[in-house]
């Protein structure tokens, strides 16, 4: 047990000292976590000061960055309106209260009394120069599609504005996680091209005290308005490389003591001792969208057996490998409205269903009796032909279903045939995938015109209530019975997403220890 227990108070303490990567806990590891530690453990050997690293580095400027490691670390020294906590929820940061009016229209109440890092108060000047610059054209910013569909936003006082959209957004709230920079910081500058952008004043826990070619210094924010999230390390020293080489070097040299990493064969690049490795659950989901309107397929049962037979630690075992881990649901990657059940395979059970169905398995084959015709259980899974990552799986898929006596055929298309068969529905059985959102909306899924063709007067209404509602209870409520219809009537199967992983050097991981361990 100590091994778990010590990667889950590393990635704790690592939240409390630093305050990026939260959305990175699942479930599961919270619960360990503070069932784990001894509440009696003392701070006195805590790590004052920290070492991170950016390789590549380009601009501290948030909206402006396109490198990963400055984008996570930014998140400690410029804030957002809204953040997620550890189960992917909203809570709010420099917005005090969103309200809203109707399916368009959103006023945002700001908090009062939070300070720049100079000195000077935030207000709703600020929020409304830095959506400017993010929907300005010629600015790449990585925000942009956070306010995709905002037509204007409006000054209303100094701390309300309003915004209003050119569609209905589900969720809309969670698109405000892009980090805010002062106005007056940035007064009479070229945005793009000024020096400030070298340390850029933020609202966040921590500064930039300076910047070097080598080394960024941060240290704690002393005007930082949450005295609910201070911080116990001091200090942060963000070393500077040319490269993910060099960086993954200094790691191995004891240089650095914490760096998130996108690659599963770390080891190759940093060995196997030394460090801890803690892996999580990312955003890159692939699944099967089965066309409902398909002769064989609108039948509910005939998906519910499918499901129940397809393997899904097999197709990840033997078509992926590390990085990825097997998935049920767009949303089970930590997400608060997630119930976490499971769909094991079961071939006896898959059986019954088909047999209850009127299927009957003959000759190594699954057939029906329809209006005085013999159907046969077969339909072809289309994949991108491009993508031969896709094409093992669904070969493996195949020979799964086949074993059951289930006839699937592979429809490789090239990447512009792939596309059309996407968007005009034209397939059986289509594999595909997404980067999930921080929201948990899923009208990708189950909205109008979604995937599978897929319509349900029971889903339609929680679609509109889930729509129009930020009432936990009730969220909940009706997240518990759309994933409840999904597995009964599966117009999709999850298939697996890929994994992140966050590595601490061995000696910073140490000074963590508790009197339980």
């Amino acid at each position: 047990m100590g091994n778990n227990v010590l990667k889950y108070i590393f990635i704790i303490i690592v939240i409390g000292l630093i305050g990026f990567g939260a959305y990175k806990m699942t479930k599961n590891s919270e619960k360990q976590t503070e069932e784990s530690i001894d509440q009696t453990s003392t701070v006195n050997t805590i790590q004052t000061d920290i070492r991170l690293a950016i390789a590549s580095f380009d601009t501290m400027n948030p909206l402006l960055s396109n490198n990963r490691n400055v984008q996570e670390i930014s998140r400690i020294i410029y804030e957002p309106l809204v953040t997620l906590n550890g189960n992917y929820k909203m809570e709010y940061c420099l917005a005090e209260e969103i309200a809203k009016t109707d399916d368009l229209n959103y006023v945002v109440k700001l908090r009062q009394g939070v300070l720049w890092q100079d000195g000077s108060n935030f207000n709703v000047d600020d929020v409304i120069f830095t959506v400017d610059k993010i929907l300005k054209e010629g600015i790449s910013t990585v925000y942009a599609n956070n306010l995709r569909g905002l037509a204007f936003i409006e000054r209303i006082d100094d701390y309300t504005l309003k915004m209003t959209l050119s569609e209905p957004i589900d969720f809309f709230q969670y698109h405000l996680t892009f980090p805010i920079l002062s106005k007056n910081f940035y007064e009479g500058q070229d945005f793009t091209t000024s020096e400030k952008n070298l340390a850029p004043i933020g609202t966040g826990m921590f500064r930039i005290e300076s910047v070097d070619s080598n080394v960024i210094k941060l240290v704690q924010n002393e005007t930082y308005w949450n005295s609910s999230k201070q911080p116990m390390a001091k200090e942060i020293s963000i070393n500077l490389y040319g490269s993910t080489g060099e960086l993954y070097n200094a790691f191995k040299n004891g240089e650095i003591d914490i760096v998130d990493v996108k690659i599963s064969n770390i080891e190759e690049y940093i060995g196997s001792l030394g460090y801890k490795k803690i892996e999580y659950r990312a955003r890159d989901y692939d699944f099967l969208a089965i066309n409902t309107q398909n002769e064989v397929l609108s039948d509910s049962f005939v998906r519910k057996a499918i499901s129940k037979i397809i393997d899904k630690n097999n197709v990840v075992a033997s078509c992926l490998g590390a990085g990825f881990v097997s998935s049920n649901f767009s949303l089970d990657m930590g997400n608060w409205l997630y119930s976490d059940t499971w769909v094991e395979p079961n071939m006896e059970e898959a059986a019954q269903i088909l047999s209850q169905a009127g299927w009957e398995y003959k000759n190594n084959r699954w057939h029906k009796k329809t209006d005085g015709n013999t159907l046969e259980l077969a339909f072809s899974i289309t994949i991108n032909g491009n993508d031969r990552t896709r094409f093992a799986v669904a070969e493996n898929i195949k020979n799964q279903l086949a074993n059951f006596g289930i006839q699937v055929f592979v429809r490789e298309l090239n990447n512009e045939n792939y596309r059309a068969s996407l968007e005009n529905r034209n397939f059986d059985v289509i594999l595909t995938g997404m980067t999930c959102g921080f929201s948990p909306s899923v009208k990708t899924f189950f909205g109008e015109g979604n995937l599978a063709n897929y319509g349900n007067d029971q889903i339609t209404e929680i679609m509109k209530i889930v729509s129009n509602t930020s009432d936990d209870a009730i969220l909940h409520e009706n997240y518990d019975k759309l994933y409840t219809i999904y597995l009964e009537e599966v117009p999709y199967i999850g298939l697996y997403r890929n994994t992140d992983i966050v590595i601490c050097n061995q000696g910073f991981v140490r000074k963590y220890n508790t009197k339980r361990i």
